[in-house]
């Protein structure tokens, strides 16, 4: 008797444990079937950075946003439909789609140096033709500092970053938490400048830029769009399923400190003074308004 009872406690616990199992809310990886990406998520939405093997394309180390129906992670299914499977993940098949374009720019939160050799700083909001925007290339080295089911720490090295005449080496740090609409960026720029450096994030704008809210106590900039402004997007939905419309996207980024909250480019930056060597730390996500939880 004692013994059927000890099988039917250790089934119990079994059957305890396995309902107690928790589901990671926050995923990241290196790619390298899909030319050395770097993509993570958290239960809102997904993102990548470009690696090596995309060069030759002329790729930026800005930020490209995938979104996301529901918590359920997407990053490897995502890609597996695509690379394996021939089904583009620029077409909502009902768990979301990258429909984001980035090119060589800051992309969904990407930094952003504005140079300018002969200063002096802008000291109101608005156009800052004086200060030229740089975005750099793709990382040259990756390195997962910590993942766990509820966070994701990770770091990307980029050896030539070019800023007028220099070239600076960037060091970026991301941190993905789960229920956390934004990730946390900690750069650190290196190399030498002779001249006056803004840096910050800063979102690339496809559509008008009536859809734009600043808030200048805060550093905060969100710009919303027509989550397919992208025409290539929008023509395969619409050949796939009829679709002339996947909601809306709203991007934010918040970069405590910053003096110019700006359009400029096509790109609508919060930036602050920053010198050579310090860590500038900004707040970079997106929201989808197909989302459900």
């Amino acid at each position: 008797m004692r013994k059927y009872l000890y099988i039917l406690i250790v089934l119990a616990a079994l059957c305890s444990c396995q309902k107690e199992a928790v589901q990671p809310k926050v995923y990241g990886r290196y790619v390298p079937e899909r030319k050395d990406d770097f993509a993570w998520e958290n239960e809102y939405a997904a993102f990548r950075m470009y690696g090596p093997a995309l060069r030759p394309e002329n790729p930026s180390n800005g930020v490209d946003l995938w979104l996301k129906a529901s918590p359920e992670l997407v990053v490897d299914s995502f890609y597996y439909r695509e690379h394996v499977l021939g089904k583009p993940y620029h077409i909502n098949y009902g768990k979301g789609l990258d429909c984001y374009k980035v090119g060589h720019t800051c992309g969904a939160g990407g930094l952003v140096v504005l140079a300018n050799p002969t200063p002096p700083l802008p000291s109101r909001e608005g156009e800052t033709n004086e200060y030229q925007l740089y975005v750099g290339g793709p990382y040259d080295r990756w390195e997962i500092l910590e993942q766990t089911d509820e966070e994701l720490v990770f770091r990307l090295e980029y050896d030539s970053l070019q800023v007028g005449e220099s070239v600076l080496q960037e060091s970026i740090t991301i941190t993905a938490r789960a229920g956390q609409l934004l990730n946390k960026a900690e750069v650190v720029l290196k190399g030498t400048y002779e001249g006056e450096l803004l840096a910050g994030g800063g979102i690339y704008m496809h559509d008008t830029i009536d859809h734009v809210e600043t808030d200048s106590l805060t550093g905060t900039i969100v710009y919303e769009e027509d989550a397919l402004s992208d025409q290539t997007a929008a023509k395969m939905n619409y050949e796939y399923n009829g679709s002339t419309t996947q909601g809306r996207i709203r991007i934010t980024v918040v970069t405590p400190g910053a003096t110019v909250l700006a359009t400029k480019d096509g790109n609508l930056v919060s930036v602050r003074p920053y010198q050579l060597g310090d860590t500038l730390t900004y707040w970079f996500g997106a929201s989808w308004s197909e989302w459900k939880q």
